[in-house]
């Protein structure tokens, strides 16, 4: 795994303090990743690029949330931007991020399947209770093939606006305004299925906010 850490110059949206991080899994297995189920996962390969996998679903939360998804340890951001690779290996994955607690964090859907499912393909909100859809309702498979996607999701704590890109598109394929998480850990996995993930890279405004005895998504057992 080679993971970069630089210090970046200021933009539009992230500013001169800022840090990256880039995760590619060819050296260093799982190193600096928060995984609540270490045996659902691994480094796989595939024609020499090697790259995460989730290889089992996790449980399901009570009240109904996912819980199955790896956490980048250092990054605990405000405002970010995370390009990724994401591969479907059913039909869907997700990008966890604003996760404050296993009760508090934003999530992106990433389906087969369109927007008109209910629970599935757009943005959902975990608040204290059973996560809710805040965004994607109508939208398009974000995933439509199980190919590698690259996806950017970009998050601005000031205007609370996150937005998702797929595959290069100019316009978001989900857009959504709030102001309930302006801090937290990113990460990747899915809901109750198993994806791949490759390329992380991660920019942001880092945060000393995040409690690292609260990482965990799981419930307690």
């Amino acid at each position: 795994m080679r993971i970069a850490i630089l210090l970046l110059a200021a933009s539009s949206l992230l500013g001169a303090a800022d840090a990256e991080w880039f995760v590619n899994f060819d050296k260093g297995g799982v190193k600096g990743w928060h995984l609540p189920l270490p045996a659902k996962w691994e480094i796989a390969d595939d024609g020499g690029n090697k790259f995460l996998r989730m290889i089992e679903p996790g449980p399901i939360g009570n009240p109904r949330r996912p819980q199955q998804f790896a956490l980048w340890q250092a990054g605990c951001v405000g405002n970010f931007e995370l390009n990724v690779k994401v591969r479907r290996r059913q039909k869907s994955a997700l990008l966890a991020f604003g996760f404050q607690d296993r009760l508090h964090f934003y999530y992106a859907h990433l389906s087969v399947d369109p927007g008109d499912h209910a629970v599935h393909n757009g943005f959902f909100k975990v608040d204290g209770a059973e996560r809710v859809r805040i965004a994607g309702a109508g939208s398009v498979p974000a995933l439509p093939t199980t190919d590698w996607h690259n996806v950017r999701l970009v998050r601005d704590v000031a205007s609370g606006a996150m937005d998702i890109f797929v595959d290069g598109q100019k316009e978001p394929r989900f857009h959504f305004i709030d102001k309930s998480f302006n801090y937290g850990w990113v990460g990747v996995g899915s809901f109750d299925e198993t994806g791949d993930f490759d390329d992380f890279r991660l920019r942001g405004a880092p945060s000393g906010q995040c409690q690292a005895d609260r990482i965990s998504p799981l419930d307690p057992r």
